[in-house]
């Protein structure tokens, strides 16, 4: 710690320092910013009485944004003071350092890693250079099956924003479904609810058709899908999940539902597709009123 003083002259510990001295001294510790990291720079001034406001002093301007406003000086009485006897001064400190805290690197997130959602990176889009994560089986009621779209007595309430089946349209599809005022989407409601582990409440979606297909195939080969327009289904290899797919991530069987996923890609005015995680296999008229699984997505 270096003890700098600043204005009327004042003894500190027995050793007497002049203004003159002092700016020479500040010049060096403080002007040019090379004090090293985490050093505790203190600057004090002898006042006349307990009173005696403390102001800002001769020749503080250049350190002024480092060390804050006028008000940063705190009156005090000192022990020290005066060559041991004691006075009324004016002291404040900083802590500072002469170079900015770095900057942490930002996280190249790669498939088979956990995302900042706390999803599981399933997939990256070559073209949009998004990365896909799939929220964990424990994410909420939609494990057990939801319905994609139901109005007593019937479900054929067409929604046409959401046909599309391609990797990039689940978030659009699923907004599609949200609004539509004749079908009440009780899969998009919990998606868009979804809040994963941080701040992505509302960017949550279901997956379209393809990338339904991205995840299963995830699940089978821990490796993102080389075309995702193609099921997952296998009938020589691959027809299970791999035994080391993360377990808090699989698809399971639990509940009224087999192992049969919700898409956000609409197939017909009452009925939309679904993909079985038994074999891969794509379901393309699954009624939506039917109660089937849902994993809710997020794009980053």
């Amino acid at each position: 710690m270096r003890i700098v003083t600043v204005g009327k002259p004042v003894q500190f510990r027995g050793v007497f320092v002049g203004f003159a001295a002092l700016l020479v001294l500040a010049a060096t510790a403080f002007g040019t910013n090379t004090a090293t990291a985490d050093s505790v720079q203190v600057q004090s001034y002898q006042r006349a009485s307990a009173t005696e406001a403390c102001v800002a002093q001769p020749g503080e301007t250049p350190w002024q944004a480092s060390w804050g406003p006028d008000s940063s000086w705190t009156p005090s009485w000192e022990q020290w003071a005066n060559g041991g006897n004691g006075g009324w001064t004016c002291t404040r400190s900083i802590t500072w350092a002469t170079t900015p805290a770095p900057v942490p690197s930002s996280v190249t997130y790669r498939v088979g890693d956990i995302g900042p959602g706390g999803g599981l990176v399933f997939y990256i889009d070559s073209v949009s250079g998004l990365r896909y994560e799939m929220a964990p089986n424990t994410w909420g009621a939609g494990e057990q099956g939801l319905r994609w779209c139901y109005n007593s007595p019937s479900s054929s309430y067409p929604v046409p924003g959401a046909t599309e089946t391609a990797v990039g349209t689940g978030k659009s599809n699923t907004a599609a479904m949200a609004a539509s005022g004749t079908c009440n989407s009780e899969a998009a409601a919990a998606v868009i609810a979804y809040g994963g582990t941080d701040s992505s409440a509302g960017q949550w979606f279901l997956p379209s058709r393809d990338e339904l297909y991205a995840m299963c195939y995830f699940s089978r080969y821990l490796t993102a899908a080389p075309n995702p327009t193609i099921a997952c289904f296998n009938a020589t290899s691959g027809a299970v999940q791999n035994p080391a797919f993360n377990t808090a991530y699989k698809f399971t069987s639990a509940g009224p539902t087999t192992t049969l996923y919700w898409s956000s890609s609409q197939t017909f005015t009452d009925r939309a597709a679904g993909v079985e995680f038994f074999d891969g296999s794509l379901w393309n008229g699954c009624g939506k009123n039917g109660l089937l699984k849902v994993r809710p997505i997020r794009a980053f």
